[in-house]
């Protein structure tokens, strides 16, 4: 099954393509002010996955009406989710698509199974020092574990 349409979601005018049948999956392209190309990634899954792709409001195929902020791209999925009456639904993306799909998953947790992130660009760049501290922690850990455990077990035991 193909369809592709253009559907009234949040006061906007947003081109569809559907394809699949199974899980309900929904896909966002990069941008903002990109547009779908992400028909390969749902080739992939649609044999085991009903997969929703769209082209963002002023983006594409889509009306050009703003306004142009995270909160109304968020509105505007959780309109396409009601409109194709899924309860709950994978949310992926890719590049700034992927941090969309971030942000309807915080927003929605409960309609949201999983969240499919392909090379985002992050929330915000200050996670780099958080991720690095606590990585160098387990890491210390696992280093003071080794020599713990070299030191009461002789080399002939390890």
């Amino acid at each position: 099954m193909y369809q592709e349409q253009i559907l009234s979601i949040n006061d906007v005018q947003l081109w569809t393509a559907v394809q699949g049948k199974g899980h309900p999956m929904v896909l966002c392209h990069g941008g903002p002010g990109g547009y779908d190309y992400l028909a390969p990634v749902a080739d992939m899954v649609s044999d085991w996955c009903q997969v929703v792709r769209y082209d963002q409001r002023g983006s594409g195929r889509s009306q050009p009406v703003g306004p142009y902020d995270v909160s109304t791209f968020v509105d505007d999925l959780e309109g396409l989710r009601k409109y194709f009456n899924f309860e709950r639904w994978v949310v992926g993306g890719h590049s700034w698509g992927a941090g969309l799909a971030l942000a309807y998953a915080v927003r929605f947790p409960a309609r949201t199974i999983a969240v499919l992130h392909i090379a985002g660009t992050g929330i915000d760049p200050r996670w780099h020092d958080e991720y690095r501290k606590n990585r160098l922690n387990v890491l210390n850990r696992h280093y003071i574990n080794l020599i713990l455990m070299c030191r009461i077990h002789p080399r002939s035991e390890v």
